[in-house]
């Protein structure tokens, strides 16, 4: 269990573009829950119930939404409802969780869909991982 409050502290120190919005809340959890008719992880949801979103990395509960229901309507790409998306590099490509309809979320690896050549990379074992490895330029 990540404690977001003390990573995010070192983060907003070191880089003021950092900008990260009030919790979500239960409502909203739930909201993307529904729309995308799958259950969030336990990490992503804690995150988002300490900060929805972080205006760089990190979409907030509206974000999430709105990013997987159009990227699943894309036509011009392989079938995109294999990754529950989570945030981006501000480039067009995300950052997301392999999930399948029987089962959602598969496991905590985190996957780069790059838009321009439709490639799924792995990058990270966790959403932890995920944001030090951004924030630390290493994916």
């Amino acid at each position: 269990m990540s404690d977001w409050n003390v990573l995010y502290k070192e983060l907003t120190n070191k880089y003021d573009y950092i900008k990260l919005n009030n919790p979500a809340t239960e409502k909203q959890i739930l909201d993307v829950e529904k729309a995308l008719d799958n259950k969030l992880p336990v990490d992503l949801k804690e995150l988002l119930l300490k900060f929805n979103g972080d205006n760089s990395l990190i979409f907030s509960t509206e974000q999430i939404i709105e990013t997987n229901l159009s990227v699943r309507k894309l036509d011009c790409f392989m079938s995109l409802d294999c990754l529950l998306f989570f945030g981006g590099n501000g480039c067009g490509d995300y950052y997301g969780y392999p999930i399948t309809r029987e089962h959602g979320v598969r496991d905590n690896n985190v996957f780069m869909w790059e838009h321009e050549y439709d490639n799924r990379i792995w990058k990270a074992s966790s959403l932890e991982d995920t944001i030090k490895k951004y924030y630390n330029d290493e994916i």
